[in-house]
């Protein structure tokens, strides 16, 4: 019976672990985060309240209609009199068609702005993904040193006992020993961090431990650097964005300038009087535009179409520097990656420990083997991250997919 419930108190134990830990690929937090992200929403708001404008500039305006009736009376002569109209402004003939391919425009700009910030998202979580799963490997490597250290440690105790080494070199042995425990401790602290961010940028469960995946990413690239700029240039959704601002603005300046005809209202109706007088009845009425002729609107259209164009040029500017920027990077780290990529390091661990412990080898060759295998692993992380960093800046800077990545950019 006692077995029993030893046997279930395990499972039950076993469960919660399963529970509170989640495996997820790159794909899945990607989206994972298209569907959390707190800007993305924003944005998908502004679209919505852009369809919202594009509907009202499309609608008719509403007609009027006036009823006026009079009854007088002097003494015994009895005077009725009555008229129903109804009337409509005519200036929409003109204006409204601007007004729609203004509003046509700018919907199409928050939508590439959607997909632009779509793009940034992507870049960001690959960016924090690949790092947890390198610094995952790089805690895993040093635990395992940090493992065989400690037994070695222990065996270091044993020899000291029996005469075989001097006290201080089990002190050198056990201060190795706690600077390794310190480098391992950073480096779990570090991978936890870059957990955190990766939860709150996707949305996940905090009190749930995310398992990353190797990313299989190609990263050769076929491109000049000016091919590169021009496709930049091309391709960029935040190009096309300001691009259709100008192209809104444009025809919103149309649309003010149309509205320097002076408002027109045409009505028609029916009129009765006294002894049986009727009949129908028209009237103009329109503006005569001695002061207003809508010298504000148009000018306020103008101003905003000179700081849309001032800023496109700055931003191709930007993205300019951007792409020249994230490909020297890139290549610098592919050159450095690559030197160091073919070490074996914890060979040089694993071998200068076997070696000490069979005595081919002094203390200090293997404290410099220990101090090799620490920093070589630990660099050999930080190039293979900022290589990989360094072409998804460019593939942000480019606007467009270099690799084998899917550009998953869907409508929400």
């Amino acid at each position: 019976m006692r077995l029993c419930r030893v046997l279930f108190v395990l499972s039950v134990i076993l469960i919660i672990q399963v529970k509170a830990q989640s495996k997820i690929t790159l794909d899945e937090a990607i989206n994972m985060a298209y569907q959390k992200n707190i800007d993305l929403q924003k944005q998908f708001a502004n679209i919505k309240n852009a369809e919202v404008d594009l509907d009202g500039s499309a609608r008719l305006p509403n007609p009027y209609f006036s009823y006026m009736r009079e009854d007088l009376k002097s003494n015994s002569i009895i005077y009725n009199e009555w008229v129903a109209s109804g009337s409509i402004p005519i200036n929409f003939l003109w204006e409204r068609w601007s007004n729609i391919d203004s509003k046509e425009k700018s919907l199409e700009a928050q939508k590439l702005i959607y997909k632009n910030l779509k793009w940034n998202t992507a870049f960001q979580v690959r960016e924090y993904y690949y790092a947890l799963y390198n610094y995952s490997e790089l805690s895993q490597s040093l635990n395992n040193a940090l493992l065989r250290l400690t037994n070695l440690a222990e065996s270091a105790q044993h020899r000291l006992t029996e005469g075989d080494i001097s006290e201080y070199e089990l002190q050198r042995i056990l201060i190795e020993l706690n600077k390794l425990k310190a480098t391992a401790a950073k480096i779990e602290l570090q991978k936890t961090k870059l957990e955190n961010n990766l939860k709150l940028l996707i949305g996940f469960d905090t009190k749930t431990k995310i398992f990353t995946i190797s990313p299989s990413l190609k990263k050769e690239l076929n491109y000049t650097e000016n091919e590169l700029i021009q496709i930049a240039l091309d391709k960029r959704n935040d190009v096309k964005a300001f691009q259709l601002k100008i192209e809104s603005e444009n025809s919103y300046l149309s649309h003010n300038k149309l509205k320097m005809i002076p408002e027109i209202n045409l009505s028609a109706g029916y009129k009765k009087l006294i002894d049986n007088f009727s009949g129908s009845v028209l009237q103009l009425d329109f503006e005569i535009p001695l002061f207003n002729r809508n010298q504000t609107g148009i000018e306020q259209s103008e101003i905003q179409l000179s700081i849309f164009e001032k800023e496109l040029l700055f931003l191709k500017e930007k993205i300019t520097t951007e792409v020249i920027e994230s490909l020297q990077s890139y290549n610098v780290n592919k050159r450095l990656y690559e030197d160091i990529n073919n070490l074996e390091f914890e060979n040089i661990f694993t071998t200068s420990s076997f070696s000490y412990e069979q005595g081919e080898i002094s203390l200090i060759e293997f404290i410099d083997g220990i101090n090799v295998f620490i920093d070589g692993l630990i660099l050999t992380n930080e190039l293979d991250i900022n290589y990989y960093n360094g072409f998804f800046k460019l593939e942000k800077a480019v606007g467009v997919s270099l690799t084998n990545f899917e550009n998953n950019l869907g409508e929400k």
